[in-house]
């Protein structure tokens, strides 16, 4: 039987959205400090909740609520329901509690998605407009920012992109040069963004730590949901780091199997490093690929011998690809590289090559 095209009012799912909150991973948290920034892009938490049973239904529950257009007052029933099988005591009111939940996971879902959609289109409509509500709940700073018209690799959208705090409404849009003459826009001169991308010291009350934050923005939003970069497993692995070491040990395999699943894009990257080396064409700027995180067994040691390490994460450059590839010595189906000191040994293989010795010159 043909399916009918979708008709006015019916829910169109929001595919990259739900793309991006099923990558996540979940990372059981005692408070919300644990996990902050950038991090979230790759994490799911809620705060307080260290049981992986309930964090999971928690998951569960906003998955439902960003895939199926599900309404705050479905989902408090949900929340409702995973409270009182668990017995979980929260801080703050119920309703506001689980619009936290609710809103920031959604809002940053979508932000995400509209993100990877308007990188499709950059060929076609290179620039972003910053939008707010236009009303009076607007924050003053996020007026101030109100058609800021900007390219959209400026790395103004690096920090800027909403949400831009818990209950920040604001939003960007895509435009190309007809829009912006029909509009009668103008581009921003970035030179008067100079004192918005200027972080200030602030102090937590409560522990005392020094944090940098954005004027106008709230603690932890500083981040573009969707922007695939290196910056979210650099966060992850100082969040990790500073984990208790039982929950460094539900988190870190999680990471570490997304880093797997991740592995084409590492492949691809390397393939075309290969060919930039091999034609002798210029490459661009050096770039980190992450390969994994430390286990929990590892960052334990490091901390007993007073070596703590300050991240999990474990990186390679597009630099020392290069190296390896130029300094790579076939013999039968080994491949021996030479990096500096050090001779790494593959073994050839039809889907991967793999390491089978390290060892020194």
């Amino acid at each position: 039987m043909p399916i009918s095209a979708p008709q006015y009012g019916d829910l169109t799912p929001f595919k990259e959205a739900i793309a991006f909150f099923r990558q996540k991973i979940k990372v059981p948290t005692a408070e919300y400090r644990d996990i902050r920034g950038l991090i979230h892009s790759k994490a799911f938490t809620v705060a307080g909740v260290t049981n992986m049973e309930m964090l999971t239904e928690f998951y569960k529950a906003v998955d439902k609520a960003i895939a199926d257009g599900e309404t705050i007052t479905a989902f408090r029933k949900r929340f409702d329901k995973i409270v009182a099988d668990h017995g979980w005591s929260y801080n703050g009111k119920r309703g506001w509690r689980s619009e936290v939940i609710y809103q920031n996971n959604k809002n940053t879902a979508r932000a995400a998605g509209r993100w990877q959609q308007q990188e499709r289109l950059k060929g076609r409509r290179p620039y972003l407009l910053y939008t707010t509500a236009g009303d009076s709940r607007v924050r003053p700073d996020h007026n101030r920012w109100s058609y800021i018209l900007l390219p959209l690799d400026h790395p103004f959208w690096d920090t800027h992109y909403p949400p831009n705090g818990y209950g920040c409404r604001c939003k960007v849009v895509s435009l190309n040069k007809r829009d912006i003459e029909r509009m009668g826009l103008k581009v921003t001169d970035p030179s008067t963004l100079s004192e918005q991308l200027k972080t200030f010291d602030t102090t937590d009350a409560v522990t005392g730590e020094v944090l940098q934050k954005y004027p106008g923005i709230d603690l932890g939003w500083d981040y573009n949901p969707g922007k695939a970069w290196l910056g979210a497993d650099i966060s992850a692995g100082k969040a990790i780091a500073k984990l208790d070491g039982e929950l460094q040990k539900i988190a870190i395999p999680q990471f570490n199997e997304a880093v797997a699943k991740a592995n084409g894009f590492l492949s691809k990257q390397v393939a075309a490093i290969a060919a930039q080396s091999a034609t002798q064409t210029s490459s661009a700027a050096n770039k980190a690929f992450t390969l994994g995180h430390m286990s929990a067994d590892a960052l334990g040691k490091l901390r007993i011998k007073n070596k703590a390490a300050e991240t999990s994460t474990v990186v390679i450059t597009s630099q020392v690809i290069v190296e390896l590839l130029l300094n790579a010595v076939a013999t039968g189906k080994q491949i021996q590289l030479l990096l500096g000191d050090v001779i790494v040994v593959l073994e050839r293989g039809s889907q991967f090559n793999s390491v089978v010795a390290i060892r020194n010159l």
